[in-house]
């Protein structure tokens, strides 16, 4: 008994040291970003760039709000059944995880704009969001990569 649960307790050990190891995921820069939202917004009132820090905010708000529904859809929070495992259902999360990398490159864009107009202290704020956006594009290509690659093993395993 005790060799069977070390056979299972090692793969899972090593697995989540990989995970570790491979940066943060998804659901760290969701908190990230979020974190950062949070500070922005408490630093709206005493600013020079409101309108743009404001800005920064309803983007950093949005990509939350866009993760967190990713997150819903995929079944975090149990609501994708294992049996419904068409081809429509990838293709909703590919066309997801695609417009979330889109709108992240549009903020991107945005605030490379804003950079020259603000002051010293939101400059801060704008690097900071710029990185984590990169980030997160980073992580979405990679979780782009797995969802097709379960698509691809979920096609192969019904076609038999």
């Amino acid at each position: 008994m005790k060799k069977i649960i070390l056979f299972v307790l090692i793969p899972v050990l090593a697995l989540n040291y990989a995970i570790a190891a491979s940066g943060p995921t998804i659901m760290d820069m969701r908190n990230e970003i979020f974190s950062n939202s949070q500070e922005i917004k408490s630093h709206l009132k005493d600013s020079k760039d409101p309108i743009l820090l404001n800005s920064m905010w309803d983007s950093s708000i949005m990509a939350v709000s866009q993760l967190d529904a990713y997150f819903y859809i995929v079944g975090i929070f149990n609501t994708i059944k294992e049996k419904d495992l068409s081809d429509a259902s990838f293709n909703y999360l590919v066309d997801w995880l695609n417009q979330m990398k889109n709108t992240n490159e549009l903020n991107i864009k945005s605030l490379n704009t804003a950079e020259s107009t603000s002051a010293p202290e939101t400059k801060i704020y704008i690097l900071k969001l710029k990185s984590n956006f990169d980030e997160l594009n980073r992580r979405i290509v990679k979780e782009l990569q797995r969802v097709l690659q379960f698509q691809v093993s979920t096609a192969k395993k019904t076609a038999k």
